[in-house]
């Protein structure tokens, strides 16, 4: 009655009185019969059985309908705040059939951002003039704002190579190439290192005063849900 699956609970009782033995035959000529009909044993893995042998299981309904609700406001990319260059846009005859065309006054306007064709660096030899002082007996010479003491890399440079490395995770190679294919310029892994090594010195004080402030305040926020 088992492998003509005609089995019922009372039948089931029995055999297991019988003893273990009865009941582990049961199921291994159970199982037998299953992978005879299926042509797979009970644990093959479903990846493995062939899609005509799996059930159709219906597809889950939606619960909603995608996108916003009707009479929602929608958003979008923000308009630059300034226009730096007008171009007009009219076509002489139909791009159809030549013929020619009347002009309308109708018009519509299309805001495109993009990046201009001179992304470079720009290389500037300061010259510097160390004067005398006869006051403090000692030569004086004005400091530069544009770079760190010493440094032949720029503050900008320094910025967006740094930003690059430690804020988006960029590889020291990958921001070499960047740097020396899109903004013409050559720079070594070695140099970067050595900028990033300056600049960190510079934002110490700055970076042990926020951890000061921190560790002094009255409550402390944490967000542990971590970046998506």
């Amino acid at each position: 009655m088992a492998m003509r699956g005609q089995l019922r609970e009372e039948h089931a009782l029995e055999l297991y009185n019988l003893g273990a033995e009865a009941t582990i035959l049961l199921v291994l000529a159970a199982s037998a019969r299953i992978a005879k009909l299926s042509g797979h044993s009970p644990s093959t893995p479903s990846g493995m059985k062939p899609v005509y042998e799996k059930e159709n299981t219906p597809p889950k309904k939606r619960r909603k309908k995608p996108g916003a609700r009707n009479g929602h406001r929608g958003t979008r990319r923000a308009a630059p705040v300034q226009i730096d260059e007008r171009q007009e846009h009219r076509l002489e005859c139909c791009p159809d059939c030549g013929g020619d065309l009347q002009q309308c006054d109708r018009k519509r306007t299309r805001i495109i951002e993009d990046l201009m064709d001179d992304i470079r660096s720009l290389a500037t030899e300061h010259t510097i003039f160390p004067d005398y002082c006869s006051a403090c007996k000692k030569h004086v010479e004005p400091v530069l704002p544009d770079a760190m003491p010493g440094a032949t890399i720029g503050h900008k440079l320094v910025s967006l190579s740094s930003w690059f490395h430690y804020g988006l995770g960029i590889t020291v190679s990958q921001v070499q190439d960047i740097l020396n294919h899109h903004l013409h310029t050559t720079i070594t892994p070695g140099g970067l290192i050595h900028s990033w090594q300056r600049l960190a010195e510079v934002m110490a004080p700055w970076y042990e005063e926020i951890g000061r402030q921190a560790r002094s305040s009255t409550y402390l926020h944490a967000d542990a849900e971590g970046d998506r």
